[in-house]
């Protein structure tokens, strides 16, 4: 297998470079996508069930009407407006009604709590809210006290009406706007060709793990300069994003890389944009829509492979199978890099296997890989991964059943990668070269420094951390510490704030023992302590499920009362359970196999001399998590405090 890589890429690379040369506002580049593949399909979502489509020229006409109304709402140029709702087709409209309007679209995930909403409306000076439901239409209500310059809130789903007044549907909204464009046809194109590079575009809040919510306010020049940055750089990998691409949308629209990716990247060109119907729907969602790229965090596409093998594994010998061709899988991968540690993915898997390894991939393609591109609709050309590091396994295991993993490395702050993984070299779990069009050096301590094209120039309205997050002379402090290979491919090796510095004077990276720790597929949570301490611990959530199921072949006990199941990126997991079995001998000693494994592959200021299992994992809903499923070290500390402070007793 191998990838279906982008044709035509020197003409592809003198296009994007000319677009570059005329494209500088988000409405530009819609209307050139509009006047060029008007008549191809923009979006596709689910409707009273059934799949539905709607042409550029169409989102042409819905996102004008939309933005209208806000004209006629009293929307200025530079005014911000909110979108809180998951992923749907009226994200997207009305996204694209605000940049017409020359509004800047502010993006808030709907689990956020009332603190952090209020906060970010206040700070942003929100004038208009766009609610996915009436359930955040009335969540918003209930502070709307605290919010002094809200002048309305306009619901996608679930209101017939609103009050005429500063409660609105879209539909109302759409309404509003078809009456001053009666009146005045031009009104929407005119706002939009007022718009200059400089013009804000889109605010996206951002605290990553540890620090406060900053706002990371980009301008249409940054966007579509990040965008440009973006598909040469995917380009010159053999990926890139092309016309007959359709993208299907997993991840929350309310996250840049998602909004990149899913609506700016593929307007750019002109391809289709599949609103998925949410996380549990993913694996069917793949075979319906067959899409051709997709972006997924390394704790979802772990997810789905878990999904997988629950399919493959319904009996032993399916079960034996199935970790026999994942084991080919990456024995194959690592039978094709060379001795520079990179192996070109663009060539056929079999082309490069030889021996005895080349007739088992054989076998395991036949038996596992093609059923697996199968259920995932047969077509699909690449995930790009982002958000948090991928584990090796994980990221060998994809490649080698023949999926491309674009590993990418990027912030809110930078739009989309600033390094993502190129399909002609490969390297397992490492990025990319720093893409073009960014400068870049290291700190003394190893941090990556950052300034260029589609990368924020300051926090919006925040001079404390522009102090602490820019230097003199104008580059972004990523708070990633970083190295490079001797082809200056990168990798993070952890966050800046995250180095844990003994009471020894040692800084230990915990991302590297960390991911030590979850190569065991038992394993599924660890969050590393140690700052300030004589020694490192660790909390270790093991991936229940798993557990459970040796526990009933070797007849270990538990009470089935206590276990807890929640859904989880679209799986129903098992998230917590009894002390009894916790505190277990069985569970203690494979959680102390895989930390002495660790422990073998560290420097003895680095190995974890602790453990604790807690009876749940890190969730979502206590904020233990970010949106793309990264452990929040600040939350977890405080929330397992006791666990932690025992550790040290």
């Amino acid at each position: 297998m191998a990838l279906k890589v982008v044709p035509d890429t020197d003409f592809r690379l003198q296009w994007i470079d000319l677009w570059h040369d005329y494209i500088h506002t988000v409405p530009q580049m819609f209307y050139c996508t509009v006047k060029h593949h008007g008549e191809r399909d923009a979006h596709i979502y689910w409707k009273d069930d059934h799949w539905e489509t709607i042409s550029y020229e169409k989102f042409a006409s819905i996102a004008e009407e939309i933005a209208a109304g806000l004209i006629s709402l009293g929307i200025e140029k530079g005014d911000n407006l909110v979108i809180m709702s998951t992923n749907c087709p009226e994200w997207g409209w009305a996204d694209m009604g605000i940049e017409l309007a020359g509004g800047c679209t502010t993006t808030i995930f709907p689990s956020l709590e009332q603190e952090d909403v209020t906060f970010i409306i206040n700070h942003s000076q929100v004038k208009y809210v766009f609610a996915g439901n009436t359930a955040l239409l009335e969540k918003i209500n209930s502070f709307r006290s605290d919010l002094p310059t809200l002048k309305g809130i306009i619901c996608f789903h679930g209101l017939e009406s609103g009050n005429g007044k500063d409660v609105f549907t879209l539909d109302e909204i759409r309404t509003i706007g078809k009456e001053l464009l009666a009146k005045k046809p031009t009104a929407v194109k005119e706002r939009a060709a007022s718009i200059t590079p400089d013009d804000a575009a889109t605010t996206v809040y951002t605290s990553g793990t540890t620090g406060k919510l900053k706002a990371a306010r980009l301008n249409h020049g940054e966007i579509t300069g990040g965008l440009w940055r973006c598909l040469r750089n995917q380009m010159m990998g053999n990926i890139g994003f092309i016309t007959e691409d359709i993208y299907l949308s997993v991840m929350p629209m309310a996250h840049i890389m998602e909004r990149t990716y899913g609506m700016f990247c593929v307007m750019a060109v002109g391809g289709c944009l599949a609103w998925g119907r949410g996380p549990t729907s993913v694996i069917q969602d793949m075979q319906e829509i067959k899409p051709t790229f997709m972006v997924m965090v390394p704790r979802m596409m772990d997810r789905i492979l878990k999904g997988l093998r629950q399919v493959f594994a319904s009996t032993p010998e399916g079960a034996a199978t199935w970790d026999w061709a994942i084991d080919v899988a990456m024995r194959a991968v690592d039978a094709r890099v060379g001795e520079d540690g990179t192996f070109d993915a663009s060539v056929d898997f079999l082309d490069e296997l030889k021996g005895e390894i080349r007739e088992e991939y054989i076998k395991a393609k036949a038996a596992v890989f093609d059923k697996v591109h199968a259920a995932m609709g047969g077509r699909l050309r690449c995930f790009a991964s982002g958000g948090a590091a991928i584990l090796p396994e994980l990221h060998k295991a994809f490649l080698g059943m023949g999926f491309f993993v674009a590993n990418g490395y990027g912030l809110t702050e930078t739009l989309c990668g600033v390094a993502v993984g190129r399909a002609t070299s490969v390297k397992v779990s490492w990025n990319a070269p720093i893409a073009p069009g960014i400068e870049w050096r290291q700190d003394e301590d190893g941090e990556l420094l950052i300034k260029g094209v589609g990368i924020i120039k300051e926090y919006y309205n925040d001079p404390e951390s522009n102090r602490d997050c820019f230097t003199e002379d104008g580059f972004f402090r990523t708070g990633d510490i970083v190295e490079f290979d001797e082809h200056g491919i990168m990798r993070v090796v952890d966050r800046k704030k995250a180095i844990l510095v003994m009471d020894t004077g040692k800084n230990v990276a915990p991302a590297k023992i960390e991911s030590l720790i979850m190569r065991n597929v038992l394993i599924d949570q660890v969050l590393v302590v140690g700052d300030g301490k004589k020694y490192i611990t660790a909390l270790i959530c093991p991936n229940w499920d798993e557990i459970l199921k040796l526990c009933d072949a070797k007849g270990v006990p538990y009470d089935k009362e206590k276990l807890r199941y929640e859904l989880v990126n679209g799986l129903n997991v098992c998230v917590e359970v009894g002390p009894e079995l916790a505190s277990s001998e069985f569970v203690n000693k494979i959680v102390g196999d895989t930390v002495e494994a660790a422990n073998q592959e560290l420097a003895d200021f680095e190995k974890v001399k602790k453990f604790k299992i807690p009876q749940r994992k890190f969730l979502q809903r206590f904020d233990e998590l970010t949106p793309t499923s990264k452990p929040k070290q600040r939350v977890i500390m405080k929330n397992f405090a006791a666990e932690i402070d025992a550790l040290y007793q």
